[in-house]
């Protein structure tokens, strides 16, 4: 027996924790049945966590006091394990303050892993840049008081038995927006919630819609991405043909918000692209990206409603988000489906289990039921307004089309690489036009910008740069 080991000691103990200073509890071992003395014990277990990471450099190791107590052992035995470690360069002591690993010691692998250390970032970061990507930037809605009190309210709710497909309240608020901003008629039970545009449209494919996938070309790049594991087939809306692939099980389109200019699919095409849905045997999935950033009150409905109040036979599935007016750090958006397919949809969504919290479910429902999100689109269009007139009297932008709601800026390949990252570095982010097109058609090079993402003043600022920017590009 250790001349530091009290007689009164258990006779053996095979293994506890070790309770950190900041009350995590780490594994040590002690056995009390081998001839190791139980500093040395101790003094190996404390190494081994050091080089595993468990404890890290500068990190305090428990007082002498409590761990001899939660050990039950004698204070000596862990007085004499410390100045052992001491000796050794593992541990130092600093008078009036806890014993800690020595800070200068090398960092261990799971040390270095950034993902093992929370981010350290300000509560509330400034922002120090200029989103003008498509799907980016605008006001913050977390800072706005309306959203803020919707959330503040849905603490106290009970939000009542969960429902994975999204809670009864939250899909009535969705249905009764619909009908006041898009004219639609949407029964709350054919509504699945999602995390986003993009979660909506991985479960649709989940859930049955089989086969290669139709996409715009050009149309938004992050739609292909999400179907990165499936055969996706380039179409142009503007000229379909009788037959593309008999391997075609559904098509992605955009008709709000057409890749890259902004503007709306007309009427006629949205009936023909029915028709020819129809004739084809595929699913139609509708994103309804940025429906609500147009100051027109003329709206043109929706696919999906277009299918319901005529009769068409072609199925239809909307997609809805809210992350472009709550920006993607509220991610929310919902899936509109009926029949077979909305069934094998709330199925899949089902054994999913809900989309997000019932919380932020309850808090959304509230914000839409109070007007707020209403209100939100409204200054969004007073802000799109003000962006016209200002891209109005900005003076001449070389290769600058604009034709919807956002700015095109045609350049060759090189210049449009070299002015996305002169910008960049500038702290203004704008979105490449080449992104947009189908790796084997003919791409074309420039830069995208959502010019409506900003107050007008930033605005103007920015495509000063870009004007003054362009001009040293051509002078190259």
């Amino acid at each position: 027996m250790s001349s530091a080991q009290s007689a009164d000691e258990p006779a053996a103990m095979a293994g506890t924790t070790l309770p950190r200073a900041d009350g995590i509890a780490l594994p040590i071992g002690i056995d009390r049945d081998v001839s190791t003395p139980l500093p040395d014990q101790l003094v190996a277990e404390i190494r081994r966590l050091i080089a595993a990471g468990a404890i890290r450099p500068g990190e305090p190791v428990p007082a002498s006091r409590r761990l001899a107590a939660h050990l039950q052992v004698s204070r000596g035995t862990i007085e004499t394990a410390y100045a052992q470690l001491v000796v050794e360069g593992f541990l130092i002591t600093v008078e009036r303050s806890a014993t800690r690993v020595n800070p200068d010691l090398p960092s261990t692998p799971r040390t270095r892993n950034p993902g093992m250390r929370p981010p350290q970032a300000p509560r509330r970061r400034l922002r120090s840049f200029v989103d003008l990507r498509p799907g980016f930037g605008g006001d913050n809605p977390l800072r706005e008081p309306a959203f803020r009190r919707a959330w503040r309210d849905s603490l106290d709710i009970d939000p009542g038995p969960i429902d994975p497909l999204g809670q009864p309240q939250s899909r009535w608020a969705i249905a009764d927006h619909l009908r006041l901003t898009r004219g639609m008629s949407v029964d709350p039970d054919d509504i699945i919630l999602t995390s986003g545009s993009r979660d909506g449209l991985r479960l649709l494919l989940a859930a049955g819609v089989e086969g290669a996938i139709g996409v715009e070309n050009p149309g938004f790049p992050g739609l292909r991405q999400a179907m990165s594991d499936r055969e996706l087939i380039p179409i142009d809306t503007t000229h379909l043909p009788d037959v593309i692939s008999d391997r075609l099980g559904a098509v992605v389109v955009t008709p709000n918000h057409q890749f890259p200019h902004g503007t709306t699919m007309p009427i006629d095409r949205r009936v023909k692209l029915l028709e020819w849905a129809q004739t084809e045997g595929v699913v139609v999935i509708e994103d309804d990206y940025d429906s609500e950033a147009r100051y027109a009150r003329t709206v043109v409905p929706t696919l999906y409603d277009l299918a319901v109040s005529t009769n068409a036979p072609a199925q239809v599935v909307h997609i809805g988000t809210f992350s472009t007016l709550l920006t993607s750090a509220v991610s929310t958006g919902y899936i509109i489906a009926h029949g077979d397919l909305g069934q094998r949809l709330g199925t899949m969504r089902t054994a999913l289990g809900p989309a997000f919290s019932p919380v932020m479910q309850t808090a959304i429902a509230s914000y839409l039921n109070s007007g707020g999100l209403r209100r939100r689109i409204s200054r969004g269009r007073r802000r799109l307004r003000a962006a016209e007139a200002v891209v109005a009297d900005a003076g001449e932008i070389p290769g600058l089309a604009h034709e919807g709601r956002t700015l095109v800026i045609e350049t060759t390949e090189s210049t449009a690489a070299r002015l996305r990252a002169d910008l960049a570095d500038r702290g203004i982010l704008v979105a490449s036009l080449a992104a947009g097109w189908s790796a084997d058609s003919d791409v074309r090079h420039g830069i995208v910008i959502a010019h409506s993402n900003v107050e007008a003043a930033v605005l103007h600022e920015a495509l000063e740069t870009v004007q003054s920017l362009l001009g040293k590009t051509d002078r190259r």
